[in-house]
């Protein structure tokens, strides 16, 4: 099924720097189908960047109580 769309020239423009194809109908095609890879991808970068967030607040934490500990040996 085919359906006529009136998409402005710089998503067109848009669409054929993003795609393989430079034909405008293929590129923004491409987009399209492509999106929902992008969307997973950019859920699964948030995902991981709030892991990495935790993962150095937990270093951070464990830093403190290793400097702490070197501090309390020094004052013996």
């Amino acid at each position: 099924m085919r359906t006529t769309l009136q998409i402005p020239d710089h998503l067109i423009r848009d669409a054929t720097l993003y795609a393989p194809s430079r034909d405008p109908l293929d590129a923004v095609s491409y987009v399209l189908a492509d999106y929902p890879r992008v969307i997973a991808e950019a859920r699964k970068m948030r995902s991981r960047l709030a892991e990495i967030d935790r993962e150095t607040s937990d270093f951070d934490q464990r830093l403190q109580a290793l400097q702490d500990a070197c501090a309390a040996i020094l004052n013996l």
